[in-house]
């Protein structure tokens, strides 16, 4: 089997309790034709940098602060392998889990992004007994040409991915004016076009303590979300009207769910009409967030 380099992007910002253990997760790895590139965004302290001088092949890179999307971009330019890893600052890996990887990778050449469960863990890194991804039942519709059954219900768990580094395309990268929820729509539309595969195992740790000031847990910062997605769907090169109505639809269902898990005393009910005859028309005017 050839030993591709494998480009491990790492972004923090102002947060330095984890981030060894992420950088370590990644420089231990079974394979090792690793190179890991820490994105600081503009953090205010350096922490950083000396962390990653301990290790020959972790590189450190400064950008002022534009946020996760911007941050990930920075790497993706910076990186120098034919596979991109992305890692949170937060979580880390099992130590087999790009050996394992690039195995598949090596053996299935039309799938371009290899995904899997992973162990949440919690404050002090200890596991919870909880694993996100999958069910049993589900497995089978992870992998493939998924973007019909993943559109506006489900993408890739943070931790886990490995992605070819030609799939990352001018119109294929992440949307920097969207601060939250910028995984889904870059996933989407990676799903539109490309195959992907799921290890029904967990290779990875997904930190969940519980803060109330994650932005994943901002729920009225999704508002807004799935019109942005048509849009980058446009940019794509999406221009039939039956097709993006169709896209439009599975995202009104999840523009619903987002609004009700945001304002649960102001629920909203799907409107069959606008669903059936406007749905781009209606995620642009029913969903604008509450001031």
């Amino acid at each position: 089997m050839s030993t591709p380099l494998v480009s491990v992007i790492i972004p923090t910002y102002n947060r330095d309790k984890y981030l060894d253990i992420a950088v370590n997760s990644a420089i231990k790895q079974t394979y090792t034709n690793i190179e890991v590139l820490v994105i600081d965004d503009g953090s205010t302290h350096n922490y950083a940098e000396d962390l990653c001088s301990k290790y020959k092949n972790c590189f450190y890179f400064y950008k002022d602060n534009g946020g996760l999307s911007s941050a990930r971009n920075f790497g993706i330019k910076k990186a120098k392998g034919d596979f991109v890893a992305f890692l949170d600052d937060d979580d880390f890996w099992k130590i087999d889990k790009i050996e394992k990887q690039i195995e598949i990778m090596s053996k299935y050449p039309e799938v371009d992004l290899i995904h899997s469960s992973a162990l949440v863990v919690n404050e002090k890194g200890d596991t919870t007994g909880k694993v996100i991804g999958a069910s049993d039942k589900k497995t089978s519709k992870r992998s493939g040409n998924v973007f019909w059954n993943a559109l506006g219900t489900w993408v890739v768990k943070s931790p886990t991915p490995l992605i070819r580094k030609n799939v990352f395309t001018k119109d294929l990268l992440f949307d920097e004016t969207i601060l939250i929820g910028e995984d889904v729509d870059f996933y989407q539309r990676l799903f539109y076009r490309h195959q992907i595969y799921y290890v029904n195992e967990p290779l990875a740790y997904y930190r969940d303590f519980g803060d109330e000031k994650r932005l994943s847990r901002q729920r009225s910062k999704y508002i807004g979300l799935e019109i942005k997605m048509i849009e980058n769907f446009k940019k794509m090169g999406v221009s039939n009207i039956f097709l993006l109505n169709k896209i439009a639809r599975k995202l009104v269902i999840q523009a619903i769910r987002n609004w009700n898990l945001a304002f649960p005393h102001q629920k909203k009910k799907k409107n069959i009409i606008k669903y059936y005859l406007s749905p781009i028309t209606y995620l642009k005017t029913g969903f604008k967030n509450i001031k």
